[in-house]
């Protein structure tokens, strides 16, 4: 995360169970760092969280 550009996104994708703890992170800090992330459900289902 060393890059200054605005158009550079990191993500980070956790599985249902581990939502919770990747959500204990703040929105505002999340944003910050251009972090976006993404859940996967149990059924292989790919959606990303609002933050």
């Amino acid at each position: 995360m060393t890059k200054d550009q605005p158009d550079i996104r990191y993500a980070l994708v956790v599985p249902s169970s581990s939502v919770r703890a990747a959500e204990r992170v703040p929105a505002h800090v999340r944003r910050l760092l251009r972090i976006d992330v993404y859940e996967v459900t149990h059924d292989n289902q790919v959606h990303q969280l609002t933050s």
